[in-house]
Protein backbone atom coordinates (compact mmCIF):
# COMPACT_ATOMS: atom_id res chain seq x y z
CA UNK A 1 0.00 0.00 0.00
CA UNK A 2 2.68 2.33 0.93
CA UNK A 3 5.54 1.89 -1.61
CA UNK A 4 9.33 1.70 0.02
CA UNK A 5 7.33 2.10 3.26
CA UNK A 6 9.46 0.06 5.71
CA UNK A 7 9.22 -0.88 9.74
CA UNK A 8 10.76 0.96 11.54
CA UNK A 9 12.70 -0.81 14.17
CA UNK A 10 11.51 -0.80 17.73
CA UNK A 11 13.74 -0.89 21.00
CA UNK A 12 12.16 -2.04 24.56
CA UNK A 13 14.81 -0.96 27.32
CA UNK A 14 13.27 -2.19 30.50
CA UNK A 15 15.47 0.16 32.75
CA UNK A 16 17.30 3.70 32.24
CA UNK A 17 20.81 2.16 32.53
CA UNK A 18 19.41 0.07 29.02
CA UNK A 19 17.74 3.22 28.04
CA UNK A 20 21.24 4.83 28.27
CA UNK A 21 22.85 2.13 26.40
CA UNK A 22 19.94 2.47 22.98
CA UNK A 23 19.67 6.60 23.27
CA UNK A 24 23.85 6.33 22.94
CA UNK A 25 23.27 4.14 19.64
CA UNK A 26 20.25 5.51 18.21
CA UNK A 27 20.31 8.93 19.22
CA UNK A 28 17.61 10.20 16.29
CA UNK A 29 15.00 7.51 17.62
CA UNK A 30 11.74 8.62 18.23
CA UNK A 31 10.47 8.47 22.01
CA UNK A 32 7.26 6.46 22.46
CA UNK A 33 5.22 7.12 25.68
CA UNK A 34 1.26 6.30 25.29
CA UNK A 35 1.52 7.61 21.59
CA UNK A 36 -2.05 9.63 21.70
CA UNK A 37 -0.53 12.64 20.32
CA UNK A 38 1.62 11.44 17.86
CA UNK A 39 -1.29 9.16 16.47
CA UNK A 40 -3.85 11.67 16.44
CA UNK A 41 -1.63 13.95 13.80
CA UNK A 42 -2.85 13.20 10.37
CA UNK A 43 0.60 12.02 9.36
CA UNK A 44 1.09 9.75 12.08
CA UNK A 45 1.70 6.27 9.91
CA UNK A 46 3.44 6.17 7.51
CA UNK A 47 6.07 8.20 8.83
CA UNK A 48 10.10 8.97 8.83
CA UNK A 49 11.75 6.62 11.59
CA UNK A 50 15.22 8.23 11.10
CA UNK A 51 16.59 5.65 13.86
CA UNK A 52 14.05 3.39 15.19
CA UNK A 53 11.56 3.80 18.14
CA UNK A 54 12.05 3.45 21.61
CA UNK A 55 9.10 1.98 23.63
CA UNK A 56 9.42 3.51 27.13
CA UNK A 57 6.03 1.47 28.21
CA UNK A 58 8.76 -1.80 29.94
CA UNK A 59 10.35 0.64 32.33
CA UNK A 60 8.75 0.12 35.36
CA UNK A 61 10.95 2.60 36.98
CA UNK A 62 8.98 5.30 35.55
CA UNK A 63 5.84 4.02 36.89
CA UNK A 64 5.64 4.38 39.87
CA UNK A 65 4.21 6.95 42.44
CA UNK A 66 5.47 8.12 45.67
CA UNK A 67 4.71 10.08 48.66
CA UNK A 68 6.50 11.78 51.47
CA UNK A 69 5.96 14.48 53.85
CA UNK A 70 6.35 16.94 51.52
CA UNK A 71 5.88 16.31 48.18
CA UNK A 72 4.55 13.47 45.51
CA UNK A 73 6.79 12.01 42.97
CA UNK A 74 5.13 10.77 39.77
CA UNK A 75 6.98 8.66 37.00
CA UNK A 76 6.73 9.69 33.53
CA UNK A 77 5.19 6.79 32.40
CA UNK A 78 1.95 7.02 34.93
CA UNK A 79 -1.01 7.25 32.61
CA UNK A 80 -4.00 10.26 33.76
CA UNK A 81 -6.33 7.27 34.71
CA UNK A 82 -3.76 5.87 37.26
CA UNK A 83 -2.84 9.43 38.87
CA UNK A 84 -6.52 10.11 39.25
CA UNK A 85 -7.51 6.31 40.33
CA UNK A 86 -4.51 8.08 43.26
CA UNK A 87 -7.12 9.41 45.19
CA UNK A 88 -8.09 13.02 46.78
CA UNK A 89 -5.51 12.53 49.68
CA UNK A 90 -2.49 12.64 47.32
CA UNK A 91 -3.59 15.19 44.02
CA UNK A 92 -4.32 18.69 44.85
CA UNK A 93 -8.09 19.33 43.32
CA UNK A 94 -6.68 21.71 40.76
CA UNK A 95 -4.52 18.91 39.48
CA UNK A 96 -7.77 16.00 39.43
CA UNK A 97 -9.54 18.59 37.74
CA UNK A 98 -7.51 18.78 35.14
CA UNK A 99 -6.89 15.21 34.72
CA UNK A 100 -10.48 14.76 34.29
CA UNK A 101 -10.66 17.41 31.35
CA UNK A 102 -8.03 15.19 29.39
CA UNK A 103 -10.10 12.98 26.14
CA UNK A 104 -12.25 10.60 27.64
CA UNK A 105 -11.49 7.51 29.79
CA UNK A 106 -10.00 5.06 26.90
CA UNK A 107 -7.63 8.77 26.24
CA UNK A 108 -7.15 9.05 29.91
CA UNK A 109 -6.18 5.16 30.06
CA UNK A 110 -3.19 5.89 27.55
CA UNK A 111 -2.04 9.40 28.18
CA UNK A 112 1.31 9.48 30.18
CA UNK A 113 2.46 12.42 32.47
CA UNK A 114 5.70 12.87 30.32
CA UNK A 115 4.56 12.37 27.25
CA UNK A 116 1.80 14.87 27.85
CA UNK A 117 4.88 17.26 29.29
CA UNK A 118 7.16 16.77 26.69
CA UNK A 119 5.27 16.81 23.02
CA UNK A 120 7.68 19.28 21.15
CA UNK A 121 5.53 22.26 19.72
CA UNK A 122 2.65 22.19 21.69
CA UNK A 123 1.19 22.93 24.98
CA UNK A 124 -1.58 21.31 27.20
CA UNK A 125 -3.93 21.21 30.29
CA UNK A 126 -1.22 18.99 32.06
CA UNK A 127 2.04 21.98 31.61
CA UNK A 128 -0.34 24.79 32.49
CA UNK A 129 -1.75 23.13 35.89
CA UNK A 130 1.86 21.71 36.74
CA UNK A 131 3.83 25.11 36.07
CA UNK A 132 1.18 27.05 38.76
CA UNK A 133 1.42 24.22 41.12
CA UNK A 134 5.06 24.87 40.82
CA UNK A 135 5.92 21.16 39.76
CA UNK A 136 9.68 20.35 39.16
CA UNK A 137 10.84 17.91 36.56
CA UNK A 138 13.49 15.60 37.13
CA UNK A 139 15.10 15.57 33.34
CA UNK A 140 18.63 13.39 32.43
CA UNK A 141 20.68 14.32 29.59
CA UNK A 142 22.44 12.09 27.66
CA UNK A 143 25.45 13.32 25.69
CA UNK A 144 28.59 11.14 24.43
CA UNK A 145 28.45 8.76 26.90
CA UNK A 146 27.86 10.55 29.59
CA UNK A 147 24.33 11.11 32.08
CA UNK A 148 23.61 14.46 34.15
CA UNK A 149 20.43 14.58 36.50
CA UNK A 150 18.86 17.85 36.54
CA UNK A 151 15.67 19.03 38.62
CA UNK A 152 13.55 21.56 36.32
CA UNK A 153 10.56 24.13 37.04
CA UNK A 154 8.04 22.65 34.76
CA UNK A 155 7.42 26.53 34.34
CA UNK A 156 10.94 26.39 32.66
CA UNK A 157 10.83 23.56 30.56
CA UNK A 158 9.35 25.51 27.47
CA UNK A 159 9.75 29.13 25.93
CA UNK A 160 7.78 31.71 25.57
CA UNK A 161 5.83 30.05 21.92
CA UNK A 162 5.27 27.00 23.85
CA UNK A 163 8.25 24.74 22.46
CA UNK A 164 9.73 22.48 24.69
CA UNK A 165 13.55 23.06 25.62
CA UNK A 166 14.95 20.10 27.30
CA UNK A 167 18.63 21.38 27.45
CA UNK A 168 19.69 18.63 25.57
CA UNK A 169 19.43 17.27 21.67
CA UNK A 170 18.77 13.79 23.57
CA UNK A 171 17.62 13.74 27.06
CA UNK A 172 14.66 12.21 29.37
CA UNK A 173 12.09 13.50 31.89
CA UNK A 174 11.88 10.71 34.19
CA UNK A 175 9.43 11.93 37.16
CA UNK A 176 7.57 15.16 38.24
CA UNK A 177 7.88 16.54 42.33
CA UNK A 178 4.73 18.38 43.39
CA UNK A 179 5.36 19.67 46.57
CA UNK A 180 2.00 19.55 49.04
CA UNK A 181 1.88 23.00 50.33
CA UNK A 182 -0.24 24.76 47.78
CA UNK A 183 -3.03 27.58 47.93
CA UNK A 184 -6.17 27.36 49.00
CA UNK A 185 -8.23 29.24 45.74
CA UNK A 186 -7.71 27.10 42.76
CA UNK A 187 -9.26 27.40 39.49
CA UNK A 188 -8.46 25.88 36.16
CA UNK A 189 -10.65 26.39 32.69
CA UNK A 190 -10.16 25.02 29.35
CA UNK A 191 -11.94 26.45 26.19
CA UNK A 192 -12.41 25.44 22.82
CA UNK A 193 -11.15 21.71 21.82
CA UNK A 194 -7.38 21.42 22.31
CA UNK A 195 -6.61 18.47 19.49
CA UNK A 196 -9.06 18.94 17.03
CA UNK A 197 -9.41 22.87 17.02
CA UNK A 198 -6.79 23.89 18.61
CA UNK A 199 -5.89 27.41 17.34
CA UNK A 200 -9.35 28.24 19.09
CA UNK A 201 -8.51 27.05 21.83
CA UNK A 202 -7.05 28.28 25.56
CA UNK A 203 -6.26 27.17 29.03
CA UNK A 204 -6.32 29.09 32.04
CA UNK A 205 -5.44 28.36 35.35
CA UNK A 206 -4.74 30.65 38.81
CA UNK A 207 -3.89 29.76 42.82
CA UNK A 208 -3.29 31.54 45.41
CA UNK A 209 -3.33 31.40 49.26
CA UNK A 210 -5.70 33.31 50.87
CA UNK A 211 -4.10 34.86 54.64
CA UNK A 212 -6.93 36.73 56.71
CA UNK A 213 -7.85 39.52 54.09
CA UNK A 214 -5.45 39.65 51.63
CA UNK A 215 -3.80 37.41 48.90
CA UNK A 216 -0.21 35.72 48.68
CA UNK A 217 1.56 33.21 45.86
CA UNK A 218 -0.71 33.90 43.48
CA UNK A 219 0.50 31.81 40.68
CA UNK A 220 -0.94 32.39 37.15
CA UNK A 221 -0.64 30.69 33.09
CA UNK A 222 -2.68 30.86 30.57
CA UNK A 223 -1.95 28.58 27.13
CA UNK A 224 -2.58 28.38 23.74
CA UNK A 225 -1.58 25.11 22.27
CA UNK A 226 0.63 25.78 19.39
CA UNK A 227 1.08 28.95 20.10
CA UNK A 228 1.81 30.42 23.71
CA UNK A 229 2.40 29.63 27.09
CA UNK A 230 2.28 33.05 29.40
CA UNK A 231 3.32 32.96 32.58
CA UNK A 232 2.81 36.35 33.64
CA UNK A 233 5.46 37.47 36.89
CA UNK A 234 4.05 41.05 37.01
CA UNK A 235 0.36 40.05 37.05
CA UNK A 236 1.41 37.84 40.18
CA UNK A 237 3.53 40.12 41.57
CA UNK A 238 0.20 42.82 41.43
CA UNK A 239 -2.27 40.13 43.27
CA UNK A 240 0.28 38.81 45.96
CA UNK A 241 -0.25 41.13 48.77
CA UNK A 242 -3.60 42.44 47.44
CA UNK A 243 -6.66 42.75 49.74
CA UNK A 244 -10.03 40.94 49.17
CA UNK A 245 -11.61 41.69 47.93
CA UNK A 246 -10.08 43.46 45.44
CA UNK A 247 -11.32 46.35 43.80
CA UNK A 248 -13.55 45.81 40.25
CA UNK A 249 -11.44 48.83 39.21
CA UNK A 250 -8.21 47.10 39.80
CA UNK A 251 -9.85 43.71 38.37
CA UNK A 252 -10.38 45.65 34.77
CA UNK A 253 -6.73 46.82 34.75
CA UNK A 254 -4.94 43.33 35.49
CA UNK A 255 -7.04 42.10 33.13
CA UNK A 256 -6.39 44.46 30.04
CA UNK A 257 -2.83 44.90 31.36
CA UNK A 258 -3.21 40.43 30.32
CA UNK A 259 -4.11 41.33 27.07
CA UNK A 260 -1.50 44.35 26.22
CA UNK A 261 1.50 41.55 27.74
CA UNK A 262 0.20 38.45 25.51
CA UNK A 263 -0.29 40.63 22.52
CA UNK A 264 3.16 42.54 22.28
CA UNK A 265 4.58 38.84 23.24
CA UNK A 266 2.74 36.42 21.27
CA UNK A 267 1.41 37.83 17.59
CA UNK A 268 -0.45 34.45 17.15
CA UNK A 269 -3.25 34.63 19.10
CA UNK A 270 -6.67 35.75 17.87
CA UNK A 271 -8.70 37.86 19.12
CA UNK A 272 -11.26 35.32 20.25
CA UNK A 273 -8.32 34.08 22.50
CA UNK A 274 -7.85 37.10 23.83
CA UNK A 275 -11.06 37.90 24.57
CA UNK A 276 -11.99 34.86 26.04
CA UNK A 277 -8.97 34.46 28.15
CA UNK A 278 -9.52 37.57 29.62
CA UNK A 279 -13.02 36.88 30.62
CA UNK A 280 -12.06 34.02 32.48
CA UNK A 281 -8.97 35.68 34.39
CA UNK A 282 -11.89 38.40 35.39
CA UNK A 283 -14.04 35.66 36.60
CA UNK A 284 -11.41 33.80 38.57
CA UNK A 285 -10.94 37.15 40.44
CA UNK A 286 -14.68 38.29 41.12
CA UNK A 287 -15.22 34.64 42.45
CA UNK A 288 -12.44 34.99 44.68
CA UNK A 289 -13.95 38.45 45.28
CA UNK A 290 -17.42 36.54 46.24
CA UNK A 291 -15.63 33.93 48.08
CA UNK A 292 -14.25 36.74 50.66
CA UNK A 293 -17.35 38.30 51.51
CA UNK A 294 -19.13 34.69 52.99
Amino acid sequence: MFEGVRSPLIYTPRSLSEFATVIGRHPQAILWAGGTYLMSRSDYYPTEARDGIIDLSYMEELKRITRTDRYVEIGAMVTARQLLSAGRLLLPPILQQTLSSIGTQIVRRQVTVGGSLCISDARFSLSTTLAILAATAEVKRYDNGKVTTHWIPIAKLYEKDGKLNLGAKNALLTRIRIGLEFGDFQRFVVFGDPIRRSDECGIVALQAKREQNGLSKVQFCVTFPGKAFHISKDIESKLSGSALPIHPEKVNILSHELVAELTKMHSTISELQLERARRIFESFLHDLNSQSLL
